[in-house]
């Protein structure tokens, strides 16, 4: 109880749990059979899903305060990885007020083409997701060298073999939880574009419970330890 309540006081997570419930409303609309019922699931997804956008909104000056203060020319450990870090960062960077203009745009704050520009952010939401993805592949990757050559030098001792599984447990969960989320990403794309439009709203639900389960698992274990 005590975790759970210090972890409901960060923003990180309030936004974990607000998006299990979006998700969790959008796969419960496969079980009733009245349409009025469905419609509750469904505003009650969205709700959820609106009050994660307002608090996305304040993330625009924090994201460009990291871009600011990243040593963009200090040496990593793998270069493929400090690129990867530097492009996800301009694209966050852009993708932030792209979302802010659209929201502004949605409640006719602005005039602009929303539907313009909502496609245009869920591209930089895929390549973002896409980028995560390969930064934890690559990661996964350099975890299993290094924990083959543990393995073959015999040099490693049981605390460090299991902190390196720990740690390739986790990448591999990141990994599944990327390709949720980018699998109904593309759904949100114009129809036409991949299979933007194909899913309905409990498969997109579905894909969304499973992957955002996983991201509340994965920040309560690190919470706790």
């Amino acid at each position: 109880m005590e975790l759970m309540s210090n972890y409901l006081e960060s923003y990180e997570g309030r936004d974990k749990l607000l998006r299990v419930l979006s998700y969790a409303a959008k796969l419960a609309t496969v079980i009733p059979r009245s349409e009025e019922n469905k419609k509750k699931f469904k505003i009650f997804g969205s709700q959820m899903s609106n009050c994660r956008v307002i608090l996305r909104l304040l993330d625009d000056i924090p994201t460009l305060n990291y871009a600011l203060t990243y040593n963009w020319t200090n040496k990593a450990a793998d270069s493929y990885i400090k690129w990867l870090e530097m492009i996800e960062i301009i694209v966050d960077v852009i993708y932030s007020p792209i979302e802010t203009l659209c929201w502004a745009g949605e409640h006719q704050l602005v005039n602009v083409d929303v539907d313009k520009w909502d496609t245009l952010s869920t591209w930089f939401w895929i390549t973002s997701l896409y980028i995560s993805l390969m930064k934890s592949l690559r990661k996964y990757k350099l975890l299993l060298k290094q924990r083959e050559m543990s393995l073959k030098n015999k040099c490693g001792n049981k605390d460090e073999e299991k902190a390196l599984r720990h740690k390739m447990y986790n990448e591999t969960l990141v990994c599944v939880r990327m390709l949720l989320d980018m699998s109904y990403a593309v759904s949100y794309l114009p129809n036409g574009t991949l299979w933007g439009g194909k899913l309905s709203t409990w498969q997109v639900g579905a894909l969304g419970t499973v992957s955002s389960l996983i991201g509340l698992y994965q920040s309560l274990i690190k919470r706790a330890n």
